[in-house]
């Protein structure tokens, strides 16, 4: 199973991104981000486990990030479990000790994202087998 060793931060920004199918980068939000990946609100899918590239500005007048990532995750909201907005998760590939820290000096203080109402579902549950 994944385990997540970065906490995600609520955050929506610009991000660009470039994928091998679209003809030129798209300007997107990312709605949650974290030294590791993000997660990117869109109505365009890449396909999972493509390769594309995303850069963006977390503060003005700071250096722009450039990272290449994978598509991780795709959430088309098709099934009635899925929430939030559409859009897909990228896992960043080749991300230095040094940008990770600046990443996470960044996101210093902005809350992390709403836990799912699924995922709470799915707790409670094992919780009362448990029990």
């Amino acid at each position: 199973m994944y385990k997540r060793y970065e906490l995600r931060r609520s955050f929506n920004f610009p991000l660009e991104v470039i994928t091998s199918d679209w003809d030129e980068p798209i300007d997107l939000i990312a709605s949650d981000l974290s030294p590791l990946g993000a997660y990117i609100e869109s109505e365009l899918f890449p396909g999972a486990g493509e390769h594309v590239v995303c850069s963006f500005n977390l503060l003005r007048g700071r250096p722009e990030y450039c990272f290449f990532g994978e598509v991780t995750r795709i959430n088309f909201l098709r099934r009635r479990t899925d929430n939030g907005r559409p859009g897909f998760g990228i896992k960043f590939l080749d991300t230095t000790p040094v940008k990770r820290i600046q990443i996470r000096h960044s996101l210093r203080g902005l809350p992390p994202p709403i836990p799912s109402v699924r995922r709470t579902r799915i707790e409670i549950a094992r919780l009362e087998d448990l029990m």
